[in-house]
Protein backbone atom coordinates (compact mmCIF):
# COMPACT_ATOMS: atom_id res chain seq x y z
CA UNK A 1 0.00 0.00 0.00
CA UNK A 2 1.19 3.52 -0.80
CA UNK A 3 0.04 6.57 1.10
CA UNK A 4 0.65 10.20 0.17
CA UNK A 5 -0.09 11.62 3.62
CA UNK A 6 1.39 9.29 6.24
CA UNK A 7 4.40 8.05 4.24
CA UNK A 8 5.33 5.33 6.78
CA UNK A 9 3.87 3.47 9.74
CA UNK A 10 5.81 5.49 12.32
CA UNK A 11 4.15 8.65 11.04
CA UNK A 12 0.79 6.87 10.78
CA UNK A 13 0.65 5.78 14.42
CA UNK A 14 2.27 8.92 15.83
CA UNK A 15 -0.26 11.13 14.01
CA UNK A 16 -3.19 9.44 15.76
CA UNK A 17 -1.34 9.45 19.09
CA UNK A 18 -0.74 13.22 18.82
CA UNK A 19 -4.33 13.84 17.71
CA UNK A 20 -5.68 11.95 20.74
CA UNK A 21 -3.31 13.97 22.94
CA UNK A 22 -4.75 17.23 21.56
CA UNK A 23 -8.39 16.15 21.91
CA UNK A 24 -7.75 14.71 25.35
CA UNK A 25 -6.18 17.93 26.63
CA UNK A 26 -8.97 20.07 25.15
CA UNK A 27 -11.39 17.82 27.03
CA UNK A 28 -9.51 18.02 30.34
CA UNK A 29 -9.10 21.80 30.06
CA UNK A 30 -12.79 22.27 29.27
CA UNK A 31 -13.94 20.02 32.12
CA UNK A 32 -11.50 21.44 34.68
CA UNK A 33 -12.48 25.04 33.88
CA UNK A 34 -16.16 24.07 34.01
CA UNK A 35 -15.66 22.29 37.33
CA UNK A 36 -13.85 25.35 38.72
CA UNK A 37 -16.45 27.90 37.58
CA UNK A 38 -19.68 25.86 37.78
CA UNK A 39 -19.03 22.75 39.85
CA UNK A 40 -22.72 21.80 40.00
CA UNK A 41 -23.52 22.28 36.31
CA UNK A 42 -23.44 18.53 35.61
CA UNK A 43 -24.37 15.79 38.04
CA UNK A 44 -21.40 13.92 39.50
CA UNK A 45 -22.08 10.70 37.56
CA UNK A 46 -21.96 12.47 34.17
CA UNK A 47 -18.82 14.37 35.19
CA UNK A 48 -17.11 11.17 36.31
CA UNK A 49 -18.16 9.41 33.09
CA UNK A 50 -16.59 12.17 30.98
CA UNK A 51 -13.36 11.92 32.99
CA UNK A 52 -13.33 8.14 32.43
CA UNK A 53 -13.66 8.67 28.66
CA UNK A 54 -10.85 11.23 28.73
CA UNK A 55 -8.65 8.84 30.71
CA UNK A 56 -9.40 6.15 28.10
CA UNK A 57 -8.06 8.47 25.39
CA UNK A 58 -4.70 8.59 27.16
CA UNK A 59 -4.60 4.83 27.65
CA UNK A 60 -5.09 4.49 23.88
CA UNK A 61 -2.52 7.24 23.31
CA UNK A 62 0.07 5.39 25.40
CA UNK A 63 -0.66 2.17 23.47
CA UNK A 64 -0.22 3.93 20.12
CA UNK A 65 3.15 5.24 21.30
CA UNK A 66 4.35 1.64 21.53
CA UNK A 67 3.24 1.07 17.93
CA UNK A 68 5.28 4.14 16.98
CA UNK A 69 8.36 2.68 18.67
CA UNK A 70 7.79 -0.74 17.09
CA UNK A 71 8.04 0.74 13.58
CA UNK A 72 10.80 3.19 14.46
CA UNK A 73 14.39 2.82 13.35
CA UNK A 74 16.13 1.08 16.26
CA UNK A 75 19.35 2.95 15.55
CA UNK A 76 17.76 6.24 16.62
CA UNK A 77 19.73 7.66 19.55
CA UNK A 78 16.68 8.07 21.80
CA UNK A 79 15.15 4.66 20.97
CA UNK A 80 15.64 2.94 24.34
CA UNK A 81 14.88 6.02 26.45
CA UNK A 82 11.64 6.38 24.47
CA UNK A 83 10.68 2.79 25.32
CA UNK A 84 11.24 3.47 29.02
CA UNK A 85 9.39 6.78 28.84
CA UNK A 86 6.41 5.15 27.08
CA UNK A 87 6.34 2.40 29.71
CA UNK A 88 5.94 4.95 32.52
CA UNK A 89 3.30 6.81 30.47
CA UNK A 90 1.43 3.52 30.04
CA UNK A 91 1.49 2.82 33.79
CA UNK A 92 0.44 6.41 34.53
CA UNK A 93 -2.48 6.44 32.09
CA UNK A 94 -3.84 3.16 33.47
CA UNK A 95 -3.54 4.47 37.04
CA UNK A 96 -5.56 7.56 36.05
CA UNK A 97 -8.18 5.41 34.34
CA UNK A 98 -8.58 3.10 37.35
CA UNK A 99 -8.82 6.15 39.62
CA UNK A 100 -11.48 7.70 37.36
CA UNK A 101 -13.50 4.45 37.38
CA UNK A 102 -13.28 4.06 41.15
CA UNK A 103 -14.51 7.65 41.58
CA UNK A 104 -17.94 6.47 40.38
CA UNK A 105 -18.09 3.93 43.22
CA UNK A 106 -19.30 5.69 46.37
CA UNK A 107 -17.65 3.18 48.70
CA UNK A 108 -14.17 3.97 47.33
CA UNK A 109 -11.97 5.78 49.83
CA UNK A 110 -10.68 9.22 48.90
CA UNK A 111 -7.15 8.10 49.80
CA UNK A 112 -7.37 5.27 47.24
CA UNK A 113 -8.25 7.67 44.44
CA UNK A 114 -5.55 10.12 45.58
CA UNK A 115 -2.98 7.30 45.62
CA UNK A 116 -3.89 6.20 42.09
CA UNK A 117 -3.78 9.79 40.81
CA UNK A 118 -0.42 10.30 42.51
CA UNK A 119 0.95 7.12 40.91
CA UNK A 120 -0.35 8.41 37.59
CA UNK A 121 1.18 11.86 37.85
CA UNK A 122 4.50 10.47 39.14
CA UNK A 123 4.57 8.11 36.17
CA UNK A 124 4.09 11.05 33.80
CA UNK A 125 6.82 13.05 35.56
CA UNK A 126 9.29 10.14 35.36
CA UNK A 127 8.40 9.45 31.72
CA UNK A 128 8.81 13.12 30.78
CA UNK A 129 12.12 13.35 32.67
CA UNK A 130 13.50 10.29 30.86
CA UNK A 131 12.43 11.86 27.57
CA UNK A 132 14.62 14.90 28.25
CA UNK A 133 17.73 12.89 29.18
CA UNK A 134 18.84 12.76 25.53
CA UNK A 135 18.04 15.94 23.61
CA UNK A 136 15.84 15.69 20.52
CA UNK A 137 17.21 16.41 17.06
CA UNK A 138 15.53 19.81 16.60
CA UNK A 139 14.57 22.81 18.70
CA UNK A 140 10.80 22.30 18.38
CA UNK A 141 11.02 18.74 19.72
CA UNK A 142 13.19 19.93 22.62
CA UNK A 143 10.60 22.58 23.50
CA UNK A 144 7.84 19.95 23.28
CA UNK A 145 9.73 17.60 25.62
CA UNK A 146 10.29 20.33 28.21
CA UNK A 147 6.68 21.52 28.04
CA UNK A 148 5.70 17.89 28.63
CA UNK A 149 7.86 17.82 31.76
CA UNK A 150 6.55 21.20 32.94
CA UNK A 151 2.93 20.12 32.53
CA UNK A 152 3.52 16.94 34.54
CA UNK A 153 5.22 18.94 37.31
CA UNK A 154 2.20 21.24 37.59
CA UNK A 155 -0.02 18.16 37.89
CA UNK A 156 2.27 16.84 40.61
CA UNK A 157 2.06 20.16 42.45
CA UNK A 158 -1.74 20.01 42.21
CA UNK A 159 -1.76 16.62 43.99
CA UNK A 160 0.45 17.93 46.81
CA UNK A 161 -1.43 21.15 47.60
CA UNK A 162 -4.57 20.52 49.66
CA UNK A 163 -6.37 23.85 49.22
CA UNK A 164 -9.08 23.03 46.67
CA UNK A 165 -9.39 26.34 44.71
CA UNK A 166 -5.60 26.65 44.38
CA UNK A 167 -5.30 22.97 43.40
CA UNK A 168 -7.88 23.47 40.66
CA UNK A 169 -6.12 26.56 39.29
CA UNK A 170 -2.76 24.76 39.21
CA UNK A 171 -4.41 21.82 37.47
CA UNK A 172 -5.94 24.14 34.86
CA UNK A 173 -2.54 25.75 34.28
CA UNK A 174 -1.12 22.23 33.83
CA UNK A 175 -3.89 21.53 31.29
CA UNK A 176 -2.95 24.67 29.32
CA UNK A 177 0.73 23.71 29.29
CA UNK A 178 -0.10 20.17 28.19
CA UNK A 179 -2.39 21.49 25.44
CA UNK A 180 0.41 23.72 24.14
CA UNK A 181 2.70 20.70 24.37
CA UNK A 182 0.31 18.54 22.34
CA UNK A 183 0.22 21.19 19.60
CA UNK A 184 4.03 21.41 19.61
CA UNK A 185 4.26 17.64 19.16
CA UNK A 186 1.87 17.82 16.21
CA UNK A 187 3.99 20.58 14.65
CA UNK A 188 7.02 18.30 15.13
CA UNK A 189 5.08 15.55 13.35
CA UNK A 190 4.57 17.73 10.28
CA UNK A 191 8.25 18.70 10.35
CA UNK A 192 9.25 15.02 10.45
CA UNK A 193 6.84 14.24 7.64
CA UNK A 194 8.30 17.01 5.49
CA UNK A 195 11.83 15.78 6.15
CA UNK A 196 10.91 12.22 5.11
CA UNK A 197 9.07 13.55 2.06
CA UNK A 198 12.14 15.53 1.00
CA UNK A 199 14.39 12.51 1.46
CA UNK A 200 12.27 9.76 -0.11
CA UNK A 201 9.66 11.50 -2.25
CA UNK A 202 5.89 11.74 -2.16
CA UNK A 203 5.12 8.02 -1.99
CA UNK A 204 6.61 5.69 0.58
CA UNK A 205 5.48 2.08 0.63
CA UNK A 206 3.74 1.05 3.85
CA UNK A 207 4.66 -2.58 4.46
Amino acid sequence: MKNKFFLNYTLFWSFWAHLLFIFGMIGYLFMDILDYMHSNLFNSFLTNLIYILLACLFVINATLQFFVIYYMNKNVQRYYTMILSCLFDKIASHAYLIGAILTTITSTKVTTIWTLNTIGVCGFVIGATINTMISAANAMSIWADYFNLLGSLFYLLATIITRIPLTQLIGILGDVIYLIDSILYMICWFQDRQMIHDQFGQYVSLK
